[in-house]
């Protein structure tokens, strides 16, 4: 069998998105489901190694209009994001600048009890590199072959169909 750029392009791609899932999967995260009361405040941490990227994850899903208000803070309490969610889902990054534990704060904002699902955790940004460039050098490789085989593609025109 031959085996061409076009072939291996495909496997790198495949094999790097691959390992990103993995590397990814693996990386330290928690989530938990939490009720709130009206104006009730909770909390939950996770430790972080310095230069990583963390993220969280807020789903309402008994969303009908009222937001929740987070705050993630850093290991003196210092607030690092803010913001109020005013959708069913919300997605957030933040750098950690130090080690430590980093906690999301949410503030229920409803005039009911809410239930919500929360995670926080890390992106493992590190990690991914490896998995990345083999993926982006798939890409590459791509382009490189899908330009080898167009550059000699030629069509001809008659000019009857010409209008």
């Amino acid at each position: 069998m031959r085996f061409s750029f076009f072939k291996l392009s495909i496997l790198l791609i495949v094999i790097g998105a691959s390992g990103t899932g993995i590397v990814f999967s693996d990386a330290p995260k928690t989530e938990q489901q939490m009720t709130l009361e009206e104006s009730q405040i909770k909390q939950m941490s996770l430790f972080f190694e310095k230069g990583d990227i963390g993220y969280h994850t807020i789903f309402i899903s008994e969303f009908e209009g009222q937001g929740v208000f987070f705050r993630v803070v850093d290991p003196e309490f210092g607030t690092i994001s803010k913001g109020l969610i005013q959708t069913k889902m919300s997605i957030g990054y933040f750098d950690v600048k130090e080690s430590g534990m980093y906690t999301v704060l949410l503030t229920n904002l409803a005039q009911k009890e809410m239930n919500y699902e929360v995670e926080i955790g890390s992106t493992a940004a590190q990690d991914i590199i490896i998995p990345a460039g083999v993926m982006f050098a798939g890409g590459l490789l791509l382009l490189f072959a899908s330009y080898v085989k167009l550059k000699n593609y030629r069509t001809e025109q008659p000019d009857e169909n010409i209008r």
